[in-house]
């Protein structure tokens, strides 16, 4: 009889590698379905809002995954990130993995805006230089500290937003009107636009098209 030893013993397969730092795509592509389920509230209205959210909702599934994680920003305003989200049931999943975002600074229209850097970003689930992308079509989270100041540039693309929580000062070209949790608010291109908080933080949902002569395309090789 011939015996072996340990050392003969061939090694079980090393478990997969698991990296609790980042978001893997599919990760992503579950927060991105995620807020399109919270667009969704607002798809049957019969306004231009209604109009918009029915145009975009078949883009969130065009995006392609990169194959690439999301890597963590740390970006300062994150902190403002549970305080935005406690007591709302339905987004437990970016509750657990906010932390783990690409917040960016968001970009300002303005010189003052650079004081606020540390006041507001954006995490980009979907767009043209995001994790999940899409050429003409952006999606993700935008997250403002109290009693912060966005004069938003100016961009040649229709930009929406769904309030998930928070209270703010919303000016749309030469009109400014104060927006609560569950409004929509639609940016048209071209158009002024910004954004003073209260003394809570503001979490929004927000969408950004972009103008082309053609129809906004589809992506080859996007993931179900």
């Amino acid at each position: 009889m011939v015996t072996t030893s340990p050392l003969d013993t061939p090694l079980p397969p090393a478990p997969p590698q698991f990296r609790p730092n980042v978001l893997a795509p599919a990760a992503l592509r579950t927060l991105a379905r995620l807020a399109r389920d919270w667009l969704r509230r607002g798809i049957r209205r019969s306004d231009a809002i209604g109009t918009e959210l029915r145009r975009i909702d078949p883009l969130v599934d065009q995006a392609r995954a990169t194959g690439t994680p999301a890597v963590p920003t740390h970006h300062p305003v994150v902190r403002h990130l549970a305080p935005a989200l406690d007591g709302f049931r339905g987004l437990e999943p970016l509750a657990q993995v906010g932390m783990l975002l690409p917040w960016r600074h968001a970009d300002s229209g303005d010189a003052s805006g650079a004081a606020s850097r540390d006041q507001l970003a954006r995490a980009e689930l979907i767009g043209p230089e995001a994790p999940l992308l899409h050429p003409d079509f952006s999606l993700g989270f935008l997250l403002m500290a109290p009693h912060a100041d966005h004069p938003a540039p100016v961009r040649p693309a229709t930009e929406l937003h769904h309030i998930v929580s928070g209270r703010a000062f919303w000016t749309v070209g030469e009109t400014t009107v104060e927006r609560r949790s569950g409004d929509f608010i639609l940016h048209p291109s071209d158009r002024r636009k910004a954004i003073r908080t209260a003394d809570e933080p503001l979490l929004t949902i927000y969408t950004l098209t972009r103008n082309r002569a053609t129809p906004l395309l589809l992506v080859p090789g996007a993931s179900a």
